[in-house]
């Protein structure tokens, strides 16, 4: 076998072609642009394939944003200081799903437009494709050239430092918002996310816990359901005429103050034509499908997405738990919705933990060592919280997200333990008795001595739980 042959080249055009041994060629082409020009089919990388402009970033296109910001004075007078101080701070707006982080980052984002001049741009965090679309789009706003958008779209340059060096070479002072930033890895690769003299960046994101929230010159501020004074107001905004305060603050109580449900079921109420219920009737509905009846109002606020629809909000997260390798948390937060929104101790889970308890069969399986994992990756997505109840160290769920979650479970699976099973349960709740949440009146759930399963019908709880009847 010979090696290879000499390397034989000839002009082609506007560059050079070379011949090796056998049919083996190297194609070389030149080409030239005027500054500020770029070739009309630049090349495109895996990272870019399918990446295109959003239509703004001067605008936040969130949908319909709330009329009146409640209950967030003191957290928005801490911002305003940082929109109108120095600059070169990061702010990271983090919480539950439907908490309005996003809420709070478009009256900011407004009043930084209209009151202190501010240049606003906003780009979608979600994930890589949106980010860098957004981010680029970003540079071409502050300056940079139409090839230089080509070469970092296409690879051939830095992508992320060509958008900081506009915007740190800005001829005004901006504000950036990066909403939905739920995977910080989205933005710690490649690092999108830096500080500028020029600028404030403000972050909302379900994670908690993330270190990239923890560098130098940032501030976490936690985002968490309306009080019910001001979670009634809410609904009274939206739907002046559907009742009195005190039906208000019935139906903000019922759907745990949580700023999306309160804006979803005022629109509903706002927004009927066939029915016209009070704000009464609509407290009495909530009882019997309340996550269908309260997504219903998602069809007056104009947008259908699943982070705007508290049946599916939350499953955004589940999801992305799942493809970190956590497919367990889901099984996790289905067994804490089998229990009331109270407080739940957790040494109620470690005869799982231990392996006392067998939840193999449920679907995804939870074994014994993927608890911690799972319960980890709960808080860090701000699923559940941790709290403290009399002297015990608890994790607690918003009701509403355990009605979504529990709804969600497919019929089949939601059969009963053998009773075998459920002995180890009935034993460990014995001993936890005093930390427990009393049952509610007219409660069913077999386990006597444990939470209640949360207004479930009889027959109807999730595996984990033997019901029996009444009496």
């Amino acid at each position: 076998m010979s090696g290879p042959g000499p390397i034989d080249g000839r002009a082609s055009g506007q560059g050079r072609v070379f011949q090796t041994g056998g049919d083996q060629y190297i194609q070389e082409h030149h080409h030239h642009y005027e500054p500020g020009a770029a070739p009309l089919l630049a090349p495109v990388s895996t990272a870019t394939r399918g990446m295109t402009a959003p239509d703004s970033v001067r605008v936040p296109l969130v949908g319909r944003a709330p009329g009146i910001l409640r209950d967030r004075a003191a957290l928005m007078e801490r911002l305003r200081a940082a929109v109108t101080g120095p600059g070169g701070d990061v702010h990271v707006l983090h919480g539950l799903g439907g908490c309005g982080k996003t809420a709070v980052a478009h009256a900011l984002f407004t009043e930084a437009v209209r009151d202190q001049g501010r240049i606003g741009l906003w780009v979608n965090a979600s994930e890589r494709i949106s980010l860098r679309a957004g981010m680029l789009a970003v540079a071409g706003d502050r300056g940079a050239t139409t090839g230089e958008l080509a070469a970092a779209a296409s690879g051939q340059r830095a992508a992320a430092d060509l958008v900081w060096h506009y915007l740190d070479h800005s001829a005004q002072r901006w504000l950036l918002v990066l909403d939905n930033a739920d995977d910080p890895t989205v933005l710690e690769e490649g690092g999108w996310l830096r500080a500028s003299p020029l600028g404030t960046v403000l972050v909302t994101t379900r994670h908690a816990t993330s270190p990239l929230w923890r560098g130098t010159g940032s501030a976490r501020h936690p985002v968490g359901v309306l009080p019910e004074a001001d979670a009634a107001q809410v609904l009274c905004d939206l739907a002046p005429d559907a009742g009195t305060v005190e039906s208000a603050q019935k139906v903000a109580r019922r759907l745990g103050c949580l700023p999306l449900a309160l804006t979803l079921a005022g629109s509903h109420l706002s927004h009927q034509l066939l029915e016209s219920w009070s704000m009464d009737e609509y407290d009495r509905k909530l009882s019997e499908d309340s996550t269908a009846l309260v997504d219903q109002g998602a069809a007056s606020t104009g947008s259908g997405q699943s982070r705007h629809l508290v049946g599916r909000t939350w499953q955004l997260s589940l999801d992305a738990l799942a493809g970190q390798g956590l497919p367990e948390a889901t099984t996790l937060l289905r067994l804490l919705s089998c229990w009331a929104a109270d407080p739940v101790p957790l040494s109620l889970l470690m005869p799982v933990a231990r392996g006392e308890v067998d939840l193999g069969h449920l679907a995804p399986p939870l074994a014994a060592d993927r608890v911690e994992p799972a319960l980890r990756g709960l808080l860090d997505h701000s699923l559940i919280g941790m709290v403290e109840a009399d002297g015990r160290r608890c994790v607690q769920a918003h009701g509403v997200l355990l009605d979504s979650v529990a709804a969600g479970v497919p019929e089949e699976r939601r059969g009963g333990w053998p009773r075998r099973r459920a002995g180890c349960w009935k034993r460990h709740c014995r001993r936890t008795k005093p930390y427990l949440p009393t049952l509610p009146r007219g409660g069913n759930c077999s386990l006597r001595t444990s939470p209640a399963c949360y207004r479930r019908p009889q027959g109807n709880c999730l595996p984990g739980w033997q019901c029996a009847p009444r009496g």
